[in-house]
């Protein structure tokens, strides 16, 4: 028998951030989580995932579009012409 997916145990309701996209939180029983967010592409652009558990914390940036990467769409230029067209 195949492995079956883990079947979230904790899922936050979607909330939506100041441009108009859409971000869920998930958790799995095995500890994992998971981060849905709208408005593709991204690109990891920062990660701390290890370090001393009792003070440190886990911190995951994506970034928009094509900061420092080869992503075939800006997002971020959307986003400031969508902006611009608000004010």
């Amino acid at each position: 028998m195949a492995d079956q997916p883990l079947k979230a145990h904790f899922v936050a309701d979607p909330f939506e951030l100041p441009d108009g996209r859409r971000a869920r939180v998930s958790a799995y029983p095995d500890g994992s989580i998971r981060f849905r967010v709208d408005g593709l592409p991204y690109v990891l652009t920062e990660a701390y995932l290890s370090g001393n558990p009792e003070k440190d914390k886990a911190i995951l940036k994506i970034s928009p579009g094509k900061q420092g990467s080869s992503a075939s769409h800006n997002y971020a230029e959307l986003l400031e012409s969508r902006n611009k067209d608000k004010g």
